[in-house]
Formats: C-alpha cells, structure tokens, sequence
C-alpha cells in the first residue's frame, strides 16, 4: 500500500493542483466580469501605451535572474486585475494546459503557474510586439509545461487577456541555449507570443521556445487528438492479460493453501486422539520423522504462495494503470482531467524514461 501510494502520489498531486489553476483562472474570469467596461478599456489602453514605450528589451534566461529590475518603472501595475499580478491567462487545450499568467519569473510565480518575463511587451494587439511567458517542466507534484515538446507547427492557442481571447499559431519551435535570447527579440511588424521552458525533462540544459504569432481574437484552439486508436486497444489487451494472470495466480495459490491445509490436517491426526491406529499419520508424528520430500514439498508450497501474493499485487497495480489509461484515451483528451494527467504522465515520464535509457 505505501509503493502504491508513491507510485500515486504525482498523478493526485497534480491533479489536485491543476483544479488549483482552474480555480484561478474561474477567479480571473469573475474579476473581468464584474469591472466596467470604462475600467477594462482603460487597462487596456493602458497594456498598449506600455508595449509601445517599451521599445526593444533587454532580456535574460528567466530561470537564473530571478531579480529583475522592471522596466518604465510601472510595469506590475499593467493588467493587474486582481490586485496580485495575475494578469491573464494561457490555454492551450491540445495539451491540457490553461494556466495563469502572474507578473514576473520569481519562484512562487513559477510554482504556482506560468510567469511573465518582465522586460518583455506585455500581450497586446500591437502590430510589433514580443511577449515571453515561461513555465516550469519536471516541478514535482505539478504540471505545469511539461508537455509543451507535444505542440507542432500549425497549432494554436489562446492568451485569454481581459475579455479578449487572443489566438496564436506556432509558426517556430527551436532548442536554444539559456544565453541565445535572439530568438525572443522582437521583429518589425509581427505580434509575437513565445511559450519557454526548461529541456530536455529532468536535465535542463538548454531550453525549448514554441512561438506563435497573432492571427485574431476568437480563433478555435487546437483542440487534442487523443491517443492512436491502436494505443486503446493495446492498453485493453494488457489490462486483460493483467485479469487473466490474476485469476490463474489466484486459482494456483488457493490450490496451495488447500494443500498446506491438507498437510496441517494429516498433523493434527497424527498427534491427536487415535493417532496409534492411523499409519499414515504416524509417519507424520513430528518435524524429525516427517519425510524428506514431504519437506521439500511443505517449503515449495509456501513459496509459491508468496510469489503468487507478490505477482498478484504487481498485476493489480499494472491493471489499474492500464485501466487509467484506456478509460483517458477512449474520453479522448481533456474531457476528464484525471485521465488526461494519467496519459501525459505516461507519455511523459514513461516514454522519455525508455528514451534515455535506449530500451
């Protein structure tokens, strides 16, 4: 019970702090709501005037400058809807992702969402701008950009800022050093959003950019092809096989138990009342009399039985697993966020483990 509680242990965390999110993200959406349109428009006004004083920033890898003087001297005060630097949010429903977007990179930004890089233009639909939103990969117990590797050229989604649903199409994914920040430059007359995070999963030695330019507002996200109709039936067949096992393991170790139960029987004949009139129970009288082989069997009896416990347990273990992720992958992904977390724990963890490892 405690291996399978850690073994459970990252899927339930991030379930629990994904719902975390959306909660976030619900609070955003009911802030927006109850502004007037005189306030929205003017934070807006606002977010636009700042993007164009901005200019060309000065950018630095957000996971090593944590401390980072912000730029025209107001920029926390932009799009600050909520009073504590939520200033919009990222969804991109092909991967299951719609997390807020805070001011700034420190870590309790980070940990909690993504994090807007500070000296760069703020998502606006200026003709030339630049925003740069990062995220974490690999943070235990979340999920946060870990499936970012998953977007293609062609995507899109949405940055959701007051009560525009800004849509983006990724048109570059690169690797790039922490100190090449040229591709997150600005360029003349393209509205630009870059999605950063660490790569690859669990190394971190460079980083992976996806970036997309401004195609409108209200343009349908990609929505999430779900897994390859062959992977359901894979994962059907092997949660079988896991019930079969089971009750082929099951049937052997209860035939042991009635053997060994047998076995404790001839004993109690043996050294109960009438024992002097039982002959086959008299070669069983005690430990020193009782037969070599009969030994040998008593000992392979009781070891069969622990092994089919411990194989019992490890099938119910793959059999829930493979269960988690057939029920994900016939819902399709996203419908049920339990599931979708179970399938991109697979995808992620597991695949890239066998990856590195060249099995």
């Amino acid at each position: 019970m405690i291996g399978l509680a850690i073994f459970l242990y990252p899927l339930l965390a991030a379930y629990v702090n994904y719902s975390k999110d959306s909660t976030a993200v619900d609070n955003y959406d009911q802030i927006v709501d109850a502004l007037s349109p005189a306030q929205r428009r003017a934070m807006w006004r606002d977010a636009k005037k700042y993007d164009e004083e901005l200019g060309k920033p000065t950018l630095r890898d957000p996971f090593k400058y944590k401390e980072v003087k912000e730029p025209l001297g107001r920029y926390y005060k932009i799009l600050n809807v909520d009073g504590k630097g939520m200033m919009a949010y990222v969804e991109i429903p092909k991967i299951n992702v719609k997390l807020p977007v805070r001011h700034g990179t420190s870590d309790v930004v980070l940990k909690d969402g993504t994090g807007h890089i500070a000296t760069t233009h703020v998502p606006t639909d200026n003709r030339t701008i630049h925003s740069v939103i990062t995220g974490h990969t690999g943070e235990v117990g979340y999920m946060l950009f870990d499936n970012l590797t998953q977007l293609r050229k062609g995507d899109v989604f949405q940055i959701r800022v007051l009560k525009r649903h800004m849509s983006y199409k990724v048109d570059q994914i690169k690797i790039i050093l922490p100190t090449d920040v040229s591709a997150l430059q600005p360029v003349q007359n393209s509205n630009y959003v870059t999605l950063l995070t660490c790569y690859p999963y669990g190394v971190n030695s460079h980083r992976l950019i996806v970036r997309g330019h401004y195609i409108g507002d209200d343009v349908p996200p990609t929505q999430p092809e779900g897994a390859p109709i062959y992977m359901v039936w894979v994962l059907l067949a092997l949660f079988l096989a896991c019930l079969v096992g089971w009750y082929l393991l099951s049937r052997r170790r209860r035939n042991c138990r009635h053997e060994l139960e047998q076995m404790e029987h001839l004993e109690s004949r043996a050294t109960g009342p009438g024992a002097m009139g039982e002959p086959l129970a008299t070669i069983m009288v005690s430990h020193e009399q009782e037969t070599r082989s009969e030994a040998t069997r008593r000992r392979r009896l009781i070891k069969t039985r622990r092994i089919c416990s411990a194989f019992m347990w490890l099938l119910a273990v793959l059999g829930l697993f493979f269960a988690w992720g057939t029920v994900g992958m016939m819902m399709k992904i996203s419908l049920l966020p339990v599931f979708d977390l179970g399938y991109h724990w697979f995808d992620t963890h597991v695949l890239y483990f066998f990856s590195i490892s060249k099995m």
